[in-house]
């Protein structure tokens, strides 16, 4: 019950096996008719169809252990091929010994018979493999699609909600006032810089908006532009602390992944603390994963209020980060918030570590149905 529980399309197995099966039942019936009065031959085909029914359940044992180890094409074949024909052996000898029990006239039971009549057992359970495959295939290029659907509907929220973090009135008042005052101030150098930041980050946040994955150089390096506006507003009370392995940099990772989470250690942490605070962040691998960590300092108010209004299952930018991990990693990927052992606020992001020149950026992995 919890296998079905997890997974809700391992019930699809009873149906199709049952409707298929039904339909050759119904064949078998139909092209019988002619022969309805000769009891022998009515008990060939039904032990026939039976056994055939039952050994359909070790194909399936077999079927469901090759796609799981997703053996190459011809391996798959082989082993169906060979595993099918004494299954197929056994079906003609029931249906043979079957057809003797009900014959009036008792014919001898011989294993050439068998052998000849073998084929067709054989060739059932065959079909019934590829059907199996081909069901499998087809559900898996299902849920593939709609793993995309769901990845591109979730970046394009990150997207907008980038957007709207980067616009909202009190950010770009605060950046525009911060270029004014390098203006006036005959600065015109770092002014020049800050205009370009502020425009390069809105054109990162646009640019491109069906790429779902990007290096975590290029990432870091919109990150990076983020804080780099936000020291002006900021000033001293902004302190940004990188600790990334340069081993990482050129993992992928989901798009507009850090900003969100950043923008939340600004407006919560650092924003909110008389002297300001520190942001770290920290990429490391973990065997073939990216860990990512973002701390910051609390502010000066209990920990727990804190908790209980950042880290609630409604926040929007922290639950579409979970969301997108979910999506395009399953359980590959995850996400924790909490207050760490030095009292400080902490996200800490695990993902599949997919260099970016041995993976391309928009494909994700997917799951496999169950059935």
């Amino acid at each position: 019950m919890e296998r079905i529980k997890q997974n809700p399309q391992y019930l699809a197995f009873w149906p199709l096996q049952v409707a298929g099966w039904g339909t050759y039942l119904l064949m078998n019936v139909l092209s019988s008719i002619p022969y309805r009065h000769r009891a022998d031959y009515i008990a060939f085909r039904g032990a026939f169809l039976a056994s055939s029914f039952l050994a359909s359940f070790p194909m399936y044992w077999l079927c469901h252990a090759l796609w799981k180890q997703r053996p190459r094409i011809r391996v798959i074949a082989a082993f169906c091929i060979i595993a099918s024909y004494p299954l197929g052996l056994l079906c003609a000898a029931a249906a043979f010994e079957a057809g003797i029990v009900f014959s009036t006239h008792r014919p001898p039971f011989t294993w050439a018979d068998v052998i000849t009549a073998a084929p067709s057992g054989w060739f059932a359970l065959i079909a019934w493999s590829s059907f199996y495959f081909g069901i499998k295939h087809y559900l898996e290029l299902k849920e593939k699609h709609r793993q995309l659907l769901a990845i591109e509907r979730l970046a394009r929220e990150a997207q907008i909600r980038a957007l709207r973090y980067q616009l909202q009135p009190h950010f770009l008042f605060n950046t525009l006032n911060a270029i004014s005052t390098l203006v006036l101030s005959e600065q015109i150098k770092p002014a020049t810089e800050m205009i370009g930041k502020l425009a390069h980050m809105l054109r990162s946040t646009l640019d491109s908006p069906d790429l779902h994955r990007l290096p975590f150089s290029d990432e870091l390096a919109v990150t990076e532009e983020y804080l780099d506006i936000e020291r002006v507003r900021f000033g001293d009370r902004l302190e940004v602390r990188w600790d990334v392995d340069p081993v990482v940099r050129n993992v992928l990772v989901p798009r507009l992944l850090l900003q969100p989470l950043v923008e939340n250690a600004v407006r919560h942490g650092v924003a909110r603390r008389p002297y300001g605070g520190f942001i770290l962040i920290s990429a490391r691998r973990v065997g073939t994963s990216l860990a990512v960590h973002i701390e910051n300092q609390l502010p000066e108010e209990k920990a727990s209020v804190l908790l209980d209004r950042v880290v609630r299952p409604g926040g929007l930018g922290l639950e579409n980060v979970r969301l997108r991990l979910k999506e395009m990693y399953g359980e590959a990927g995850s996400m924790h918030a909490s207050a760490n052992a030095r009292g400080n606020y902490e996200v800490s992001l695990l993902l599949p570590g997919i260099e970016a020149d041995s993976s391309d950026s928009t494909s994700s992995p997917i799951e496999v149905y169950e059935i």
